[in-house]
């Protein structure tokens, strides 16, 4: 009598996390929803389609609701399970945020679509996501408790396993080994899951990315262990960076006497060709860092991190020095103690590191998440944290040994009063608590009109249709040559202020004197511009450059969040007298002197550049 094969279940992860690992997380809805019911009829165990870096970008960079991007895809896709990826206390942002906003999350989560969450802490620290699961939970949603796989000298399966167990003990579905980096090989795989198998009763699921090439031997190991359920993404999306392709494993299992995977192989086919003329759209975002490298056993950043990582040093004009950031990920993640990296802990540890590369000196610039780390607001770190950096980073202050979110007032009612009528609902407060600056800037897109199909565009401004190569405006050059009358000047875009009445003043500076002009409608420009160019400018210089000791910039491009001094203040040397944002985290800005605050050049919401004056402070 021939055995019965175990069916393997599947998670499709390319409305997700495939492109967010090859394409920045720059996948639009309208470009999800033509193939959405295809998907739906596969036969995937789940879609993971929400979470992660999503929430941010589509607000960020596509001003697009990600509220909305449930409910539409839900409406082609009513038969598959919805996942997404939560980041426990820290939601989808990069901060812990309180328990009230937490719960709010989550009811609007599971009320708009999403049926299983797989939740997780950065540092593993459990601590960090009850709140989340009980919310999960109460609200009738599936909750996926996840272990964050990493390796270090303080890192093994005994450690492990007993994250499982005690996953188990709060309520968990389903227990994920989440390996963000694909750090996880073969043999390992199979020691580790085996050994879950034994401790565990819930369904074991494993999610991987193909960075280091192990990904497809990852699961078949995984397979002949006893795994339940993985992660794959479509061919045309997969590999490098990403899943391993749906296709391969199917191909792999479905020639065993075994094992068997039961999807609809004629719909994948046809959603593959859709994707891969989609992908042609999105070309711009994609970097020679989202294939397979070995390397990453070492430096161990995730597959989404490193597209995004590649995009905000591309947007600092120094890409050219990733495998510099590369090698100094490494040992900021030593003196950090070990975290996994792992959203936001990856963003905040690449982050860093890339701050110590770009600013010359290690620990020059420390971000506003870097200090909060150290000061245990994100919970305990794996391993003990270097001495030396520690005091760097923030003196002799005390580390914080409780729940970080036990510090935290409830917000919900103070962001609702705060943001007032222009959030439409609770949802709209919950963008705000999330990502203030970004929210308020997709609020007043929302508003004038501004749709997500505007945002990309080709040189002639039309909308690329699929296969079509896409210019993006935002991303176009900051300095180019421009010819008039039979003179050329070299101009540089150096940065936009704050909107105000009649438009927003754009500051450029030709031949290397500052002007501002005012412009009251979004403009293309390109390079080897010849004709004539007519436009006002004030004629009179502001932001002038740094000649001063007294002369506060910004180490790095980025937008002023908060101003944290008046005119006529008295500051100490290394007072903190702006916020600004740049690669998605907050970096403090400190005057080099003591003195009196004489000037400040800046409003929140400003663009600002390293050789640009924000705040004199005069001794």
């Amino acid at each position: 009598m021939k055995a019965k094969r175990r069916k393997l279940l599947i998670t499709d992860t390319t409305l997700r996390d495939a492109h967010q690992s090859l394409l920045a997380t720059r996948l639009k809805t309208a470009d999800m929803l033509p193939i959405a019911e295809k998907i739906d009829q596969v036969g995937y165990w789940s879609v993971e389609m929400w979470g992660g870096a999503t929430f941010d970008s589509s607000m960020r960079y596509l001003k697009e609701d990600p509220w909305e991007r449930i409910r539409l895809l839900k409406g082609h896709m009513p038969k598959t399970p919805f996942q997404m990826l939560l980041r426990g206390q820290n939601l989808v942002g990069y901060r812990h945020y309180s328990d009230d906003v937490v719960e709010k999350f989550v009811e609007r989560a599971v009320a708009n679509g999403i049926q299983i969450l797989r939740i997780f802490d950065a540092l593993n620290d459990l601590r960090n996501i009850k709140t989340a699961v009980k919310a999960t939970l109460k609200n009738g949603g599936k909750v996926e408790g996840t272990i964050c796989y990493t390796i270090s000298p303080v890192h093994n399966n005994e450690i492990f396993v007993d994250m499982g167990k005690r996953l188990e003990d709060m309520g968990c579905d389903t227990i994920c080994i989440k390996d963000m980096a694909g750090l996880l090989s073969p043999y390992d795989a199979f020691e580790l899951i085996s050994r879950l198998k034994e401790s565990v009763s819930p369904p074991i699921h494993l999610h991987t990315h193909d960075t280091s090439g192990m990904s497809v031997a990852t699961y078949v190991k995984a397979v002949e262990a006893g795994i339940d359920i993985v992660d794959t993404a479509i061919s045309s999306l997969a590999s490098g960076t990403s899943q391993p392709p749906v296709e391969t494993f199917m191909n792999i299992l479905n020639r065993s006497p075994k094992y068997a995977v039961d999807l609809n192989m004629d719909l994948i086919s046809d959603i593959a060709d859709y994707f891969r003329e989609v992908r042609g759209k999105y070309k711009v975002f994609e970097s020679e860092y989202t294939g397979i490298d070995p390397a990453v056993v070492i430096y161990q950043i995730p597959g989404g991190m490193i597209s995004n990582l590649a995009s905000q040093l591309n947007e600092q004009k120094a890409l050219e020095r990733m495998k510099e950031v590369l090698k100094e990920v490494p040992q900021v993640r030593k003196e950090f103690g070990y975290p996994p990296l792992v959203t936001p802990m990856s963003q905040i540890v690449g982050t860093q590191a890339a701050l110590n590369v770009v600013t010359g000196e290690r620990y020059k610039v420390i971000t506003t998440e870097t200090r909060n780390y150290f000061k245990g607001l994100y919970g305990k770190p794996p391993a003990p944290i270097d001495e030396e950096v520690r005091k760097k980073v923030i003196g002799d202050e005390e580390f914080i040994e409780k729940r970080p979110a036990d510090l935290l007032e409830p917000e919900m009612e103070r962001l609702t009063a705060e943001i007032g009528d222009k959030a439409k609902g609770v949802e709209d407060v919950l963008l705000y608590a999330l990502f203030p600056k970004v929210a308020l800037d997709f609020f007043e897109a929302r508003e004038k009109g501004i749709r997500p199909e505007d945002v990309v565009a080709k040189k002639d401004g039309s909308v690329p249709e699929i296969g079509e190569e896409a210019t993006i405006s935002h991303l176009a050059p900051s300095e180019f040559n421009i010819k008039l009358h039979g003179e050329t000047y070299h101009v540089k875009i150096g940065g936009m202020g704050h909107p105000g009445e009649g438009g927003r003043p754009y500051f450029i500076y030709v031949d290397d004197q500052l002007e501002e002009i005012l412009v009251d409608s979004l403009v293309e420009v390109v390079p080897s511009v010849s004709g004539v160019i007519d436009v006002k400018s004030t004629g009179h210089s502001i932001r002038p450059r740094a000649t001063g000791e007294g002369d506060v910039t910004t180490p790095m491009p980025g937008t002023v969040v908060k101003i944290k001094v008046r005119i006529g203040d008295k500051v100490e040397a290394g007072d903190t007298v702006l916020i600004v944002e740049a690669m998605k985290m907050e970096n403090e800005v400190h005057t080099p002197v003591s003195g009196v605050v004489e000037k400040i050049y800046v409003a929140e919401g400003d663009s600002v550049n390293p050789d640009e004056v924000l705040v004199v402070v005069r001794q």
